[in-house]
């Protein structure tokens, strides 16, 4: 610090006086350039949030091809049903099924409900997360495995034949075969671990409602919710390599051990049609869906139909028998589409 009344020895009096009014000269004006230099700085930011503040018309906002840019972007509206004025009601009771759930495909809207959110045995469903896990090793569809698995559960296929994968794969979301399902992890990973990242990925999609214990179905241990399994079906249908094959109607596979072939009609009825349909529906689209049956489970049904460019979900749970399911699946549905309405934009 500049000691202004402090007289160096042999300098004169005079000399310190004009070096102290120096010395005092360039304070002040360092003090008056940051003064001016703050206020000059506030001034301009105060400027430059007013601009901010103003409001700003878009309107007339117009991109050009030449200089690029993001376009305006405004999101549709959704598009959710609503129940016609006219509408008949429907009464759950009068369904076999313990417990059923249609929602919008769209919005996600519930239209029809019977407890859809108590957990039940799903038996083959598991099959739909099976799939979805086999995905992620990224199999080669031309190799071939061997059959596992005790005959018991299934007919489709024998122990010790010997497949490639893509046949066990249609056998297994066709024909719901429980060896080719086991075959197919087999050639991965254990059961367990399977199992262990199937519980993983239920996680991650958010079914809180969901336990997996095998890879088939067939222990009780496999339980969902309806309105969990709608969210399983969305994502197996979000796959063209599960998409493709769960509407298919029928297929063929050759057996080594029988030397024959074996033909396999698809579990799902609503697709079958020879020569006349086995379950009739005014459905225009049949996108998907699988069945699953164990004892304590009775007969289940997931599927996602479409009519009038209007897709919804059906969920089918303890039906008493396997017709009816289908019939159930299919009467709640074309309620939904004779009692809603859908906006047209």
């Amino acid at each position: 610090m500049i000691n202004f009344l402090y007289t160096s020895h042999g300098s004169s009096p005079d000399t310190n006086r004009w070096r102290n009014i120096v010395t005092a000269c360039v304070l002040i004006l360092i003090l008056l350039g940051s003064f001016l230099y703050s206020r000059i700085e506030r001034e301009d930011f105060i400027a430059f949030k007013d601009t901010l503040l103003v409001p700003q018309d878009f309107s007339l906002l117009v991109l050009s091809d030449s200089v690029g840019g993001d376009a305006v972007f405004e999101p549709e509206p959704l598009r959710i049903p609503t129940l016609s004025a006219s509408s008949t009601p429907l009464d759950p009771a009068q369904f076999s099924a313990k417990y059923m759930l249609v929602k919008d495909g769209e919005t996600g809207t519930v239209l029809f409900s019977k407890d859809p959110y108590i957990t039940h045995p799903i038996a083959s469903i598991t099959k739909l997360m099976t799939a979805l896990v086999l995905l992620e090793y990224e199999p080669d569809w031309a190799t071939t495995t061997v059959v596992i698995g005790p005959d018991t559960l299934d007919t489709h296929v024998y122990a010790g034949e010997v497949y490639r994968l893509g046949n066990l794969w249609h056998t297994m979301l066709i024909a719901s075969s429980n060896k080719a399902a086991m075959s197919l992890v087999h050639a991965f990973s254990t059961e367990e671990e399977f199992v262990a990242r199937m519980n993983e990925r239920a996680k991650e999609l958010g079914m809180s409602d969901t336990t997996f214990v095998d890879v088939t179905g067939i222990g009780e241990g496999n339980i969902s919710s309806a309105s969990d399994s709608i969210i399983l079906l969305h994502e197996a249908l979000r796959l063209e390599d599960i998409r493709e094959v769960i509407t298919l109607p029928e297929y063929t596979l050759y057996s080594t051990v029988k030397k024959k072939n074996h033909h396999m009609w698809s579990t799902n009825w609503f697709l079958l049609n020879n020569p006349q349909p086995w379950i009739y529906h005014d459905f225009d689209v049949i996108i998907g869906g699988k069945t699953g049956h164990i004892s304590v489970a009775g007969f289940n049904f997931v599927v996602e139909v479409e009519k009038n460019k209007h897709p919804i979900d059906i969920v089918v749970f303890g039906a008493v028998s396997n017709e009816t399911r289908f019939t159930e699946a299919r009467d709640v549905g074309e309620w939904v589409y004779e009692n809603f309405v859908w906006p047209t934009n």
